[in-house]
């Protein structure tokens, strides 16, 4: 069903009111004037705080509000006292989120990029947001390898578990586990970094194989 980008816009407020309500707080909507700079109002712990809502199924944060009248095409670029926190509804998960307005301009991600770019994970959003770090997909347990022809795409490898990857690093030498989970020495020697595990010192494995034969 394709939707009129008036009544998404409608349909983002309801689910934004239907949130807030559930997180505590008392919502108000503009009854008068349709020309405000925010949608909805919410009242709690003593706050007054001012939502734009917003219906993304892009996930982008738009930083501008774009209308036409009799008069012609208005533009208006959204400033830092025009309202408080975002409304973003996302379609594909369900849910909103609240990135304050130091974030208009911004994406919220909702599906690991085949990417080393960092992103904003839409997660971080799920409460009122003032600040948020940007996520890569290490945070994930992810690695991406390089493809070995310019048609095979990112692969995304499962990362083991640190007490898993510490046993292997000890059993194994690095050509055998780089070969098991298809990713590089360095990818491997990056996993044990993050965990903070120390790898077996250079010629360890000629040391053990050497002491081991008969």
């Amino acid at each position: 069903m394709v939707h009129h980008t008036k009544d998404k816009g409608d349909f983002a407020t309801i689910k934004t009111i239907f949130d807030l309500t559930q997180k505590g707080f008392v919502v108000f909507t503009p009854l008068i004037c349709e020309h405000l700079p925010f949608d909805i109002a919410g009242y709690k712990d003593g706050k007054f705080i001012r939502f734009q809502s917003k219906y993304r199924d892009t996930g982008i944060v738009s930083s501008k509000t774009v209308w036409s009248d009799k008069n012609g095409l208005h533009i208006h670029k959204y400033s830092n006292t025009d309202f408080d926190y975002y409304s973003i509804y996302l379609p594909d998960k369900d849910v909103v989120c609240y990135p304050s307005i130091k974030f208009a301009g911004c994406k919220l991600v909702t599906k690991l990029p085949n990417s080393a770019t960092p992103f904003y994970w839409y997660e971080d959003f799920l409460n009122l947001t003032d600040t948020a770090s940007k996520k890569n997909y290490r945070d994930f347990g992810y690695e991406l390898t390089r493809p070995s022809s310019p048609r095979e795409k990112y692969r995304k490898v499962l990362r083991p578990s640190k007490e898993e990857l510490e046993q292997l690093l000890w059993q194994l030498p690095m050509s055998t586990l780089k070969s098991r989970f298809g990713v590089s020495d360095k990818a491997i020697a990056k996993w044990a970094k993050s965990y903070g595990i120390t790898l077996p010192a250079r010629g360890y494995w000629i040391t053990k194989n050497k002491t081991s034969t008969p």
